[in-house]
């Protein structure tokens, strides 16, 4: 029978046990990560010796550091009026306060350690053939965005979990001597990094290019090699100006065709083409709203497809509107004789809400990037752009730079940043509907908007503390976790939502308080 006396003797083993099922939770359940925090809890009671280590973590400018934001977001409750609000963020950032304090003084070994991650990366391979497993209609399910693809939680965290173990599978790889372990970890990493292009995340794909550059760049100046050195710097140099490049030529595909068509007054059949002169959108370069003959395409498409053509497609859009969009990009006349012309694979495209055939044609990031010029194009003309995340994120930033100039010093408070979005919404008369009335999608601007200067400066001291005053910016594994995270925060609110605050405050607690075993 095991006595209390010798499980306090092993409670290392305790703590690596709820690490664990935290770390598989972080991409497979969401209640795994609570239970494995109360399992640290356990490990933590059954440790006695309350008064030293109570007085142990608060005199320590380390621990107070990793716990400054929750402290932060306590004292926001002071100026905010929704305590409804303000209470649920702070139950939602317990983890904040939780890992960073209960694992104060608690020291893995090495082994504990790679048996964390270990399990931490087959939670995010079996998360992955989840996902493959849908895609290929495992579920029976229609899938029309393959960011529905995430099945556990976002789409974007997904990306970020799917970086760190990337990386960390490059350290662990670099620290292996024997074979076969050498064979698994590249497997494992060769099949994440191919998975971030086939679940298209292009979040994620973003920031494991930003980071690869940012490493790149660093390690380069660190090193004594000339050639390596020029290597190393060269290749973020080129991947910039060919990304440049890239997009320019994207733009330039939106807007200037290779040829245009000229107005007619009559379709093949006699039917008087309809031209809004005065509606300027485009497909591919060719106008969407002139030389179309409506009462042709209606006949037509009712006669090719299920989805009668006053009806919407598998995407809520009207298929009227996609139907034209897509012949448009096509550079035909909208007519019968187009409609009839149509693919099979064409029309199962327009049924699922496709509205370009180059989506047909071209990669999900192509895509995308056609998307976004248009998107663009679209809130430059004026008109509705919800559901736009791209241009969306704009004006969320420009929302919340107007609700930080009202309230520059100490901030909106921790329950009230929502309230202030909302309000200030209606004082514009914004034409986002309620669903997407959402927070600044921005870390850094929710922070100064929340807590004021003082407090959006205390946020960066609680960034960046720990890597300048350990000097972790020469641990690869930390610095490549840190440049994911931040930059993951230019574009989300990474550390207001469950798995977004655990992800960070997991790996930044055990890396940082055993960063001389890892």
């Amino acid at each position: 029978m095991l006595n209390l006396k010798q499980l306090n003797s092993n409670t290392t083993s305790i703590y690596t046990i709820g690490l664990s099922i935290i770390a598989v939770g972080l991409s497979l359940s969401k209640p795994l990560i609570g239970l494995g925090q109360i399992i640290i809890v356990i490990a933590w009671l059954l440790e006695g010796n309350f008064y030293h280590r109570l007085r142990s973590f608060f005199t320590s400018k380390l621990g107070l550091a990793l716990i400054l934001f929750f402290i932060l977001s306590l004292i926001g409750l002071i100026n905010s009026s929704n305590l409804g609000y303000g209470l649920t963020d702070i139950k939602r950032k317990i983890p904040l306060l939780l890992l960073p304090f209960f694992l104060f003084n608690v020291q893995l070994s090495s082994a504990q350690l790679k048996t964390i991650f270990k399990v931490y990366v087959a939670g995010v391979i079996a998360s992955s053939f989840w996902s493959v497993f849908v895609k290929l209609g495992g579920l029976g399910i229609t899938i029309l965005d393959d960011r529905e693809l995430s099945r556990f939680n976002s789409h974007i965290r997904f990306g970020l979990e799917i970086c760190i173990a990337i990386f960390g599978l490059l350290y662990y790889l670099s620290k292996t001597t024997t074979t076969k372990p050498k064979i698994i970890l590249s497997l494992a990493l060769i099949w994440l990094f191919l998975f971030l292009f086939i679940l298209h995340l292009y979040t994620g794909v973003l920031v494991f290019g930003i980071t690869s550059m940012v490493l790149m760049v660093f390690y380069g100046f660190k090193s004594k090699k000339i050639s390596f050195r020029f290597l190393l710097l060269l290749f973020p140099l080129l991947l910039m100006v060919s990304s440049t490049y890239y997009v320019q030529k994207s733009v330039q595909k939106f807007y200037f065709p290779q040829k245009t068509l000229e107005e007619k007054r009559f379709s093949p059949y006699g039917e008087i083409y309809q031209h809004n002169l005065e509606n300027d959108d485009k497909e591919n370069g060719y106008f969407v709203y002139r030389n179309i003959a409506p009462e042709e395409i209606e006949y037509a498409w009712n006669k090719i497809s299920n989805i009668h053509f006053r009806g919407k497609d598998l995407r809520g859009q009207p298929i009227s509107s996609t139907l034209i969009r897509f012949i448009t990009s096509k550079g035909e006349y909208k007519n019968q004789k187009s409609v009839m012309a149509l693919t099979s694979q064409e029309i199962t495209a327009i049924e699922r809400g496709v509205t370009n055939c180059n989506s047909l044609t071209t990669n999900a990031f192509e895509q995308r990037m056609q998307s976004t010029i248009w998107e663009f194009d679209n809130y430059s003309r004026g008109r509705d752009y919800n559901g736009h995340s791209t241009v969306m994120r704009w004006v969320y930033w420009k929302t919340a730079f107007t609700i930080f100039k009202n309230q520059p010093w100490f901030g909106v408070g921790t329950g009230d940043i929502q309230d202030a979005f909302d309000q200030q919404y209606d004082l514009e008369n914004s034409p986002l509907i309620t669903k997407f009335r959402h927070r600044a999608h921005n870390q850094f601007i929710t922070a100064f908007t929340t807590f004021g200067i003082f407090g959006g400066l205390l946020f960066l001291v609680f960034l960046f503390y720990p890597l300048l005053s350990l000097n972790l910016k020469n641990n690869f594994l930390y610095l490549a976790f840190f440049i994911i995270m931040f930059v993951s925060m230019f574009t989300e609110d990474t550390l207001d939502t469950q798995v977004g605050i655990t992800l960070f405050t997991f790996f930044n607690t055990i890396i940082i308080y055993n960063k001389d075993t890892i």
